[in-house]
């Protein structure tokens, strides 16, 4: 039986797709007039169009009325169900991302305590960033008893959960994780580059060690614009995942 033969629109988004991932379309380039892209494809405008659709739709490329369709940075999911750090995530999917400790102290939350069953509160405050730009905030608080490397915690690469590992042996098997939309408020806007009411993706997650035991709350901020949730649906699974898009 002979194949079925690939539809024009779907041999373009695959090529194009390919370009892009692969670094011959960079971020922020411009594409060619639509015309001039069928052109050199030899298909009707209707079928390009329909090309660039599954490529926005992807988000690789976004479109500006009157300016034309540029590439996007290269889009970054992460799986809200693999339980490796966030950090890990995204340099294993080959973005270059720049995490800042912003602050380390001592804190008292009596709700976050009774989650995590401990006496006093460490907070670390990261700033994460693609490209000179923030697109996320994050504050982790855990028992103030732990005694953490805070010159390794404090490196470009450094790993909060490495630095777990090395002072109580813990790893992570379990999280529970929520997300909702809010507005940021004037001192996360600046921190994050942005203005007030800016809308964020808001996650809060509890880690749970291999003990049973919660032992990290995270209150991350996600910059809306710069980040997204994209969901994998099936008949019988539901698949969340998140990452940095362009700014």
């Amino acid at each position: 039986m002979a194949a079925r033969a690939v539809p024009k629109y779907q041999a373009i988004y695959t090529i194009l797709r390919q370009q892009i991932l692969e670094g011959d379309r960079a971020p922020g380039t411009k594409l060619p007039p639509q015309q001039e892209m069928a052109d050199s494809f030899g298909v009707t405008l209707m079928t390009l169009r329909q090309s660039l659709a599954a490529l926005e739709s992807d988000g690789l490329v976004y479109a500006e009325r009157g300016k034309g369709t540029f590439v996007a940075d290269r889009p970054v999911d992460i799986n809200l169900g693999n339980l490796s750090s966030f950090a890990a995530q995204m340099r294993d999917s080959g973005v270059s991302m720049v995490t800042e400790v912003l602050d380390i102290q001592e804190v008292d939350d009596p709700a976050i305590q009774s989650v995590l069953a401990v006496a006093g509160l460490r907070l670390i405050v990261r700033r994460r960033s693609v490209d000179g730009v923030p697109f996320g905030l994050q504050r982790s608080y855990l028992d103030v008893s732990l005694e953490l490397d805070e010159k390794a915690l404090r490196r470009p690469d450094g790993s909060l959960y490495e630095s777990l590992r090395n002072a109580a042996g813990w790893s992570i098997a379990e999280a529970r994780e929520s997300i909702e939309a809010v507005a940021l408020d004037p001192d996360d806007a600046a921190t994050l580059g942005t203005v007030t009411g800016q809308p964020a993706l808001r996650s809060i997650r509890t880690s749970i060690n291999q003990f049973g035991q919660p032992f990290l709350y995270d209150d991350a901020l996600l910059v809306g614009g710069r980040s997204a949730i994209a969901a994998d649906r099936t008949s019988d699974r539901l698949s969340l995942k998140f990452g940095h898009i362009e700014g």
